[in-house]
C-alpha cells in the first residue's frame, strides 16, 4: 500500500472491525510509514466509552482492583456522562444522599469508601450485611448503557474468577445485576501491589523468590483449570500484611479450551491484529496479534517480566518509545542478562528468568506449575531443570546443598583412593612373591614327584627282589605285610603285587591282569608278567617276555628303571645260565 491510511480505515483497525486481509495489509504499511504509525498511535491512546459514546481523552494511572487497561477512561461531561456519573459516583467525595443511593442499590451491602478507579468499573469498599465480612464490590462503570464487549467481559471475569478457589487466588462471593448495575463483590485485599510491597519490605532475592513461588502456584492452579490469566502484572498481585499474594482482575483470562468466540460483539480477546493486555508486561504472541498461539506460556512469560522488573528494577528490553517499537522489542529483542544489570546475582536465578523470558514459547516453561517446580527447587538447593544439561552444576548443586555429608564422603574416598594404592603397590608385590613362589612350588613339586616315583621304585624293586628270593616261602607274610603297608591302594604296583602272589596258575589270571592294567602301562604289564615267569622257575619264558619288553623301545626311553630291571633280569638270567653251562662241563670232564 503506498498511499497512507485514511482516518476511516484507522479507526476501523483501532476498533477491530478490518478484516485479516485488511489487517495484514495495514501492518505491513504501518513497518514502513512513520507517518501512519504517529496516526495509529494517537488513535490507540483515545478509547471509546460505548458504541454511542462520544470522543473521550485518557491518562495513564495504576489501578489495583478495577480494569486491567493500562490507561483509564473519562467521559466528557455531556448529558449522556452526566446521567452515567449521576447513577456511579465516581469520586470519594460523593455526598452521603450518593452513598444512600448506592446502599439503596446494592440491598445486601453497606458501601463505604470508593477504591482506585478502572477504566470500565469502579470498586468500592463495603461490609456484606449477611455475613459482615468486608468486601471488595465491584460494579460496571456504564451499567446498562454499557457496550455488549463491556457486559460480555464483566460476566466472564466473574464466572472465571468464581470457579478458582486457591489462597493466592482473590476470591468471589457473590455477582448480580441490581437496578441495570452489574456488579460482583470479591475478597477485600488490606495490601499493596507486588513491586510496592517488595519495595516497601526491602526484600532479599531468597525472599523475592518464596513470593513469586507462591504467584506461580496461584497462576498453576488457574492453568490446571483451563484459565488463562492473559494480563498478569505487578498491579494485578496485592501481598496483604502477611506477605500472602493474592492474584485478581480476570477481566482479559480465557479458557484454554475455548476460543469464546460466540459472536462478533463477544469476541473482545480473540480478534486477530488487535493487542490484547498490558503493554510492557505482554509476551512475543501477544504483541504479535495473534490469539490462536496464546496458551499458559503467556502467563509464564508475563511471570519472567514482573520477576526481572522487581529484581533488577529494569525491564529486559527497551519498552519506550512508539507502540510500534515497543512491539517489537516483545517480539525480536533478546533480554539483558541480569547479571550485567546486577552483579553477583545467582547464576540459577538468572537461569531460571531467563528460561522463563526465551521468545520461542516451545523452549520456555510450559506451564506455571513447572516454572513454580524450579523455584521450589532452588530455594530447597536442589538442581533446577534450566540448567539440568551441565553434569558439573548438578554435581556441585548435590555438594553444596549435602555440604557436612560431602566433605566425609569426599574425606572417606580420599582414603579409598589411597588404601587402594597402597593395595595395588602391595598386590603387585604379591603378585611378584606369587609367581617366584609358585614357580618354587612347582620345582618342589617335581622334584617331590620325582623322588616319590624313585622311592616306589625302590620300594616296589626291593618287593621283586624278595619275591624272587630264595627263601619266599618263608617269607611270605613278610612281603605281603610289605606291599600292603607301602604300596599304595589302586596304583600298578598293588595290582602288579596282587597278580604276582595270587595262588593261581599264570594262564588263568593273565588275561585278567592285561585287562585291569591301563592301555598305556603295557611295557609294565609285560614285564610282570616275564616276573612271573621268572617266580615259577620258567627261565626260557621269562627271558622271551623280558625280551619282548626290550622291543617296547619308545617306552623304555621314558621309563627307566623298567628299562633297568629288564636289562638286569637278562643279565642275571645270561649268568645263571653260563654257569650252569660251566658246571656240566666240569662235571662232564671229572666223569672223563
Amino acid at each position: 500500500m503506498d498511499v497512507c491510511l485514511s482516518q476511516k480505515l484507522i479507526e476501523r483497525y483501532l476498533s477491530g472491525s478490518c478484516s485479516e486481509d485488511e489487517i495484514l495489509t495495514i501492518e505491513a504499511h504501518l513497518l514502513q510509514c512513520e507517518s501512519c504509525q504517529l496516526q495509529v498511535e494517537s488513535g490507540r491512546s483515545t478509547i471509546a466509552v460505548s458504541d454511542q459514546s462520544d470522543l473521550t481523552r485518557t491518562i495513564d494511572t495504576t489501578d489495583a482492583y478495577g480494569d486491567s487497561d493500562k490507561t483509564r477512561t473519562y467521559v466528557k461531561e455531556d448529558e449522556y456522562a452526566t446521567k452515567l456519573i449521576s447513577q456511579v459516583p465516581s469520586s470519594p467525595d460523593t455526598s452521603r444522599a450518593s452513598d444512600t443511593s448506592l446502599d439503596s442499590m446494592f440491598e445486601g451491602y453497606d458501601v463505604h469508601d470508593q477504591l482506585p478507579l478502572g477504566g470500565q468499573a469502579v470498586v468500592y469498599k463495603a461490609t456484606q450485611k449477611a455475613t459482615k465480612r468486608t468486601v471488595a464490590l465491584k460494579v460496571l462503570l456504564q451499567g446498562p448503557h454499557a457496550s455488549t464487549r463491556a457486559q460480555y467481559r464483566f460476566e466472564r471475569e466473574v464466572d472465571l474468577a468464581a470457579s478458582l478457589q486457591h489462597p493466592n487466588i482473590v476470591t468471589i462471593y457473590d455477582s448480580g445485576i441490581a437496578k441495570g448495575q452489574y456488579y460482583f463483590a470479591m475478597q477485600y485485599i488490606e495490601g499493596k501491589p507486588l513491586d510496592e510491597y517488595v519495595e516497601s519490605e526491602k526484600l532479599s532475592v531468597r525472599r523475592i523468590m518464596e513470593l513469586f513461588e507462591k504467584v506461580c502456584s496461584g497462576v498453576a492452579y488457574a492453568h490446571q483449570r483451563g484459565v488463562m490469566h492473559r494480563d498478569l502484572k505487578p498491579g494485578n498481585i496485592l501481598v496483604d500484611a502477611k506477605g500472602e499474594p493474592h492474584i485478581l482482575d480476570f477481566g482479559l483470562a480465557k479458557l484454554t479450551n475455548s476460543s469464546e468466540q460466540t459472536s462478533p460483539d463477544m469476541a473482545m480477546t480473540s480478534i486477530p491484529g488487535k493487542v490484547i493486555g498490558t503493554l510492557a508486561f505482554m509476551s512475543p504472541e501477544q504483541a504479535s496479534a495473534q490469539p490462536d498461539k496464546i496458551d499458559v506460556r503467556t502467563d509464564v512469560y508475563s511471570i519472567g517480566i514482573i520477576l526481572y522488573k522487581i529484581l533488577t528494577d529494569c525491564f529486559p528490553y527497551d519498552v519506550s518509545g512508539s507502540m510500534l517499537a515497543i512491539l517489537r522489542n516483545i517480539q525480536e529483542a533478546e533480554p539483558t542478562r541480569p547479571s550485567k544489570i546486577i552483579r553477583r546475582l545467582n547464576s540459577e536465578v538468572e537461569a531460571i528468568l531467563l528460561k522463563s523470558l526465551t521468545k520461542e514459547p516451545a523452549r520456555r516453561y510450559q506451564s506455571a506449575a513447572h516454572l513454580q517446580q524450579d523455584i521450589d527447587y532452588w530455594l530447597k538447593g536442589m538442581p533446577i531443570s534450566a540448567k539440568a544439561d551441565s553434569s558439573i552444576y548438578l554435581l556441585r548443586k548435590i555438594i553444596t546443598r549435602h555440604y557436612y555429608a560431602s566433605a566425609v564422603v569426599a574425606l572417606l574416598l580420599v582414603i579409598v583412593f589411597g588404601f587402594s594404592c597402597f593395595l595395588y603397590q602391595l598386590s603387585g608385590k604379591l603378585r611378584e612373591s606369587n609367581t617366584t613362589l609358585k614357580g618354587t612350588v612347582e620345582s618342589l613339586n617335581k622334584q617331590t614327584a620325582l623322588f616319590s616315583n624313585l622311592a616306589l621304585n625302590v620300594s616296589f624293586s626291593d618287593f621283586l627282589q624278595a619275591l624272587q628270593a630264595d627263601r619266599l616261602r618263608e617269607r611270605q607274610n613278610y612281603i605281603r605285610n610289605y606291599y600292603t603297608r607301602y604300596l599304595a591302594e589302586g596304583s600298578r604296583e598293588k595290582k602288579a603285587a596282587n597278580f604276582l602272589l595270587e595262588e593261581r596258575p599264570l594262564a588263568e589270571k593273565v588275561t585278567e591282569f592285561r585287562q585291569e592294567m591301563a592301555t598305556d602301562e603295557s611295557l609294565f604289564t609285560e614285564f610282570i608278567i616275564a616276573e612271573h615267569y621268572l617266580k615259577d622257575g620258567n627261565r626260557a619264558e621269562a627271558i622271551k617276555a623280558y625280551q619282548k619288553c626290550l622291543s617296547y623301545d619308545l617306552h623304555l626311553k621314558k621309563n627307566r628303571w623298567l628299562a633297568m630291571q629288564t636289562r638286569s633280569r637278562l643279565y642275571e638270567l645270561a649268568n645263571e645260565e653260563l654257569q650252569e653251562n660251566a658246571s656240566l662241563t666240569t662235571e662232564d670232564r671229572d666223569v672223563q
